[in-house]
C-alpha cells in the first residue's frame, strides 16, 4: 500500500506511522512524502523519527548510530540525509529515542535549525522567482513559480515556529 504524507512536524508523521503500524500496516519505505507500507501484524511495531547531528545532509558518525540502534534492537527502516525513520518491535517493550529532557531540547533545535537554513535557501531563491515575476508578469509560469516559493517559504515558516514552541514547553518543563 502506497499513501501520501509530507509534513514538516515530526510528530504528527511519527503518531501517523504508528497509527498505521496499530492497523497492520509497517512502513516500508519513503521517498519526498510517498510512504510504501506492507501488511503486519496490528501493532507489531513503534516508530520514531530522530533527526542525527551533523552538517547540512550529513550526519556525524552515522556507522556509530546504526551500530548503537542495533545493539538496542532497533531497526533502521529508511534514511533520507539526516533524518532517520526507526522501528522497534512493541513485544519488547516502550520505545523512545530521547527520555530526557535535554536530549529532547536537541533534537528539537537541530531539527529546528534544519528547517531555519531551508527557510533561508527558499527565501533566497524566491528572489530569483520575483525577478521572473517582474520580467513577465503577465506569465501564468511566473505566477505559479512565485506561488510555489510562497508556499514552500510559509511551510518552513511553520514548521520553525512549531519547533519553537516545543522548545518552548520543553524548557518551561526543565525548569
Amino acid at each position: 500500500m502506497i499513501r501520501w504524507k509530507f509534513t514538516f512536524d515530526k510528530d504528527e508523521e511519527q503518531d501517523w506511522l504508528n497509527e498505521y503500524a496499530q492497523q497492520g500496516w509497517a512502513m516500508a519505505g519513503f521517498f519526498v512524502g510517498v510512504v510504501t507500507f506492507v501488511p503486519c501484524l496490528p501493532g507489531e511495531f513503534i516508530y520514531q523519527i530522530d533527526l542525527l547531528p551533523g552538517k547540512g545532509l550529513r550526519a556525524d558518525d552515522y556507522e556509530g548510530y546504526v551500530i548503537f540502534m542495533n545493539d538496542l534492537g532497533v531497526e533502521i527502516v529508511q534514511r533520507w540525509g539526516r533524518w532517520v525513520y526507526l522501528r522497534k518491535r512493541a513485544e519488547e517493550g516502550p520505545f523512545e529515542v530521547y527520555t530526557d529532557t535535554e536530549s529532547k531540547l536537541d533534537l528539537y533545535r537541530r531539527i529546528r535549525a534544519l528547517f531555519l537554513w531551508g527557510l533561508l535557501i527558499e527565501f533566497c531563491c524566491s528572489f530569483s522567482g520575483l525577478n521572473v515575476l517582474i520580467q513577465f508578469p503577465g506569465d501564468i509560469f511566473a505566477r505559479c513559480l512565485v506561488g510555489i516559493y510562497i508556499v514552500v517559504v510559509a511551510l518552513f515558516l511553520r514548521a520553525v515556529l512549531q519547533c519553537t514552541r516545543k522548545i518552548r514547553e520543553l524548557e518551561k518543563e526543565r525548569e
